[in-house]
């Protein structure tokens, strides 16, 4: 095998790898916080559900105050607790008063959620 090809065959191993890595960590797209899926929003949190209509575990429970990296699309907020606010890519943002629910921009990526304590 020539080198340039043991290169390419190690970087594409890589590649998948990593990539199976991201797709098994089970949190949004790009979560840097804590939280975990549930099929509900449990008391106290701060919730987000997928845009995408699958079942299962498609709603994200938001762990602690504070801002929270998110990088994905959800259509629905939930709180079950204090209010928080969902920042979107195109720098507009969506707030959800406490102990009160409403939808999202499914269409919108969400780009962070500032959760109010």
């Amino acid at each position: 095998m020539r080198p340039t090809s043991r290169i390419t065959a190690w970087a594409a191993t890589l590649a998948t790898a990593t990539a199976a890595t991201i797709a098994l960590t089970g949190g949004p797209a790009s979560a840097a916080g804590g939280g975990y899926w549930s099929t509900s929003c449990d008391f106290g949190r701060a919730c987000i559900k997928l845009s995408d209509r699958s079942s299962g575990k498609v709603i994200w429970n938001v762990d602690g105050c504070g801002y929270h990296t998110i990088n994905d699309f959800y259509d629905y907020g939930y709180a079950q607790g204090n209010p928080f606010v969902v920042h979107y890519a195109d720098r507009s943002w969506d707030r959800v008063d406490a102990w009160s629910s409403r939808p999202l921009d499914g269409n919108n990526r969400v780009t962070g959620l500032t959760v109010n304590c």
